[in-house]
Order: structure tokens, then C-alpha cells, then sequence
């Protein structure tokens, strides 16, 4: 299972991702095919303007991400079809995500690189006036909650606007190799990539490495590695191989992992040039642009076709290799403050229809799903180990689900994004959330053990 690799992470907060600056990394434990390091040692504190002994980098462990969920389906008139009672007919979308994360060696270079490089980086977005449209993968920048709240206070000052929020399609794993290397190059004034910078892009776009299945596969997952996901015996012998080694070769010309201390840095350079266009475009008819990720949003002037803005975004897109997700693009216009389109405008999970802030309901769908699901995966464990049901703890999943406890968590996530939003409506939205876990908890004791069973002859 990928959890028995990958560090813990809060999926509901972008701007505490493990994987973007020092700044912001958490305390590094997963296992790879190196021991985790010291604290003292996981910021590396190298001279990246001169030339060091080049770093060696181990490949990178990998495995798919795979998510499910049910999404309503329409009919070809483009309205929502129902079943015969009535329901809404669902079915079933799978999205697979590739993961590929850095050995702790690797992830400390890398991490002491990419704040070299960010410096660059940062210092380019200042002098051209480009840092407030430029929202992810950066140190102080706030999170999702705080930019969404942005772009709806910027609706409420403008009171007439149409607002756009597009989705890049396939992000990381579509930059061209050769763009990024060139605006790399850009962002420091060279010619040619030399150096550190030569040698992080080459191990970055030609990565190599191991998916954690074949490593199960192969040695057992019940193997003892003394703190790696293998001994460095089974590394040479295994892992290398002479002949039949697990190492795989990343060989196409475009796409990074998704996973590196580096990887959302690297996004954004790519998008520099991008970006600039945008802005430009923008302010030309006296609108704004933002840029979360893969997530852009764009306001502009009461009365702008969504059809002309979105074939524009597409078309520069385009120039870069990328392309929108045109069936996620959202649009909303605004009269005097108020919606007076269909729907209200969605961006960064978040709905505004120029009054009430609301967490789109799709995350709450989620968030319950993910309920049920670590509530049925803790009692079918118990099972297993034949504890009886009223003997199963419910302290762990209440902290996971619910606001008890201390660790981060979407009801945590919910509460914090009411209080910066100032919606007392995202509180109304979760505030039953304790139901919502003892109605799982009760179903899920019954499906799993078929009521309550207590152990008794």
C-alpha cells in the first residue's frame, strides 16, 4: 500500500505540501532506499553558485494514486438524468494520479536547491509586478482558503464583473522538457544549464524509478529493511540488478513528478512567460489574473463572452504545451454586488455568489466518503484480529473525522475557513458533522459485523 512509503500529509491545506520549500516541510519519516535524516541535516545549507562534488540521486519510489467517486451524468440536451425514483443517475469517475517522491538525500539537495533557485524566482516576480497574480508553491503566499477569499473581495469591490476559473489539464505531467529548461535559463541570464542547475533538470525530467508494487512483488511486504523499504543488499542484488532490476526510465520529452521538493517550483518558472502574457492580456481590458496551481481565474469587465475568453486561454496554452479542462471551466457574472447568472462561481473548493461563501459540496461529499472509509478499513482490522466490535476504539477515527483532538483535519480545515472567510454559512454546512460520523460508525459496525457483537458465548 502507498501509506506504508509516503510521509503524512493534510490534504485539505496545499500550502503544508511536503513537497515544496523548506519553508514550509514537515518532518520527513517515510521509508525509502535511504535512512530518514537528522533534523539537523534535512536542510541542506549548500553553495549552489559554485561548482561541488556532483550529487548522486537514488531513483525515486513511486505508485499510483487512485481516486473514485460518483459523478451525476448528463443527457445529451445537457440536463442531469434521474432514475425512476427520481435520483440522480451516477456513475462512477476514476482518476489515477502518479506519485514519485525523492529518497531523504535526495529530497534535502533538492530542497536546498529549489530555495536557491526560488530566490531567482522570487526576485524576477517583484521587479516585473507579477508576484500577486502567482499564488502556489510559495513561502508566505497564504493558503487555498486565503486566495479564494481574494478573487470574492475583488468581486465585491468591483461589483460589475464576469469571473472565469479554468483548469489546466494534466499539469506536471505535460511541461515540455526543453520550454522549461529555456525558462530556467531565462530566470538566471544564461545561455545553457550548467552546474546544479544542469544536473537537477536532467535528473528531474530523466528521472528514474521503482514502483512500490514491484518491490512488494518481489521481496515481500512484510520485509524488514531496518528503517528503508529494503536492506542495501536487496538494493544492489534487486533493486539494480544486473539483469532484471526493478529501476524503470522515464524517456518521454515532457512531464516531471509530481513529488519533488522541487516540483511546483519548476511549474511555475514554466509558466513565467505565461503568466506575463496574462497579466498583460488582462489588464489591456482593465481585468485581473490569478494563478493557484493549475487553478487561473480571470475577471474581467461586466459583459465578456465566456466562449472568446476561454478559446484565448486555450490558444496560449496551447503555445506552451498545455491544455484546459475545459468541461471544469466555471463562469459567474456579477451586477451591483450580486450573482446574476445561473450558478455561483467555484474556485479553490470554495462557492461565492456575491453574499454566501460556501466549501463546494463535492468536498463534503468527499469528506464523507473518506469517513466511511477509514471507519470500514479500522473495523474490518479489528475483525480480522477477532476483537468484538464494542471493543473497538473510536478515540483514533473520532480525531481523524471529527473537530475532537488535535490533528489537522476537514472539519479543522472547515471551522479555519469560516473564520477567515467570515462565513458563519461554512459552519452551518459541517455542524451536524458528529451525526454524520455516529450514523458511519453504527452502519458500518452492522455491515461489517453485522451488529453489535459482544463477544459473549
Amino acid at each position: 500500500m502507498p501509506g506504508f512509503y509516503l510521509p503524512s500529509e493534510n490534504e485539505f491545506d496545499p500550502s503544508t505540501d511536503d513537497f515544496i520549500l523548506k519553508s514550509v516541510s514537515k518532518e520527513r519519516k517515510y521509508k525509502h532506499f535511504d535512512l530518514p535524516l537528522p533534523d539537523d541535516q534535512r536542510e541542506k545549507t549548500l553553495d549552489f553558485g559554485s561548482e561541488i562534488k556532483p550529487h548522486r540521486f537514488l531513483p525515486l519510489l513511486g505508485f499510483n494514486d487512485v481516486t473514485r467517486r460518483l459523478v451525476r451524468v448528463k443527457d445529451d440536451a445537457g440536463n442531469w438524468l434521474r432514475d425512476g425514483d427520481g435520483e440522480f443517475v451516477r456513475k462512477e469517475k476514476v482518476k489515477t494520479r502518479p506519485i514519485r517522491f525523492a529518497g531523504h538525500e535526495d529530497a534535502a539537495y533538492l530542497q536546498g536547491y529549489a530555495a536557491h533557485l526560488n530566490g531567482f524566482y522570487e526576485s524576477a516576480l517583484a521587479s516585473d509586478g507579477s508576484s500577486g497574480s502567482v499564488l502556489a508553491y510559495r513561502k508566505g503566499g497564504g493558503t487555498n482558503i486565503h486566495h479564494a477569499k481574494s478573487l470574492f473581495d475583488e468581486i465585491v469591490d468591483r461589483q460589475d464583473c464576469s469571473v472565469f476559473a479554468m483548469d489546466i489539464s494534466g499539469f506536471f505531467d505535460c511541461l515540455d522538457h526543453k520550454l522549461l529548461r529555456d525558462e530556467i535559463a531565462g530566470l538566471l541570464g544564461v545561455s545553457r544549464l550548467d552546474s546544479h542547475h544542469g544536473r537537477v533538470w536532467q535528473n528531474i525530467t530523466k528521472y528514474s524509478w521503482v514502483e512500490t508494487d514491484d518491490l512488494d512483488k518481489l521481496l515481500g511486504r512484510r520485509r524488514n529493511g531496518h528503517g528503508r523499504v529494503c536492506s542495501p543488499q536487496d538494493f544492489v542484488a534487486h533493486v539494480q540488478g544486473r539483469k532484471n532490476g526493478l529501476i524503470r526510465r522515464y524517456e518521454l520529452d515532457y512531464g516531471i513528478p509530481q513529488g519533488t521538493p522541487v516540483s511546483g517550483l519548476y511549474a511555475n518558472v514554466y509558466l513565467r512567460s505565461f503568466d506575463r502574457e496574462m497579466i498583460a492580456l488582462c489588464s489591456k481590458y482593465g481585468g485581473s489574473y490569478r494563478r493557484y496551481s493549475d487553478d487561473i481565474a480571470v475577471v474581467l469587465p461586466l459583459g465578456a463572452k465566456a466562449s472568446h475568453v476561454v478559446a484565448v486561454v486555450e490558444k496560449m496554452l496551447a503555445d506552451f504545451g498545455l491544455a484546459m479542462s475545459v468541461e471544469k471551466t466555471e463562469t459567474a457574472d456579477f451586477s451591483g454586488g450580486r450573482l446574476i447568472s445561473a450558478k455561483p462561481i467555484q474556485y479553490l473548493g470554495f462557492t461565492f455568489d456575491g453574499h454566501r461563501t460556501l466549501i463546494r459540496s463535492s468536498s463534503i461529499d468527499a469528506y464523507l466518503r473518506k469517513m466511511r472509509r477509514g471507519i470500514h478499513a479500522k473495523l474490518v482490522a479489528a475483525k480480522s484480529k477477532e476483537v468484538p466490535s464494542f471493543q473497538v476504539y473510536e478515540r483514533e477515527m473520532r480525531s481523524r473525522y471529527t473537530h475532537a483532538g488535535k490533528r489537522r483535519n476537514f472539519i479543522r480545515y472547515a471551522h479555519k475557513a469560516a473564520e477567515i472567510m467570515g462565513s458563519r454559512e461554512i459552519k452551518q454546512q459541517v455542524k451536524n458533522h458528529v451525526t454524520w460520523f455516529d450514523r458511519a460508525w453504527r452502519d458500518e459496525v452492522n455491515r461489517v459485523y453485522g451488529g453489535l457483537v459482544t463477544g459473549d458465548p
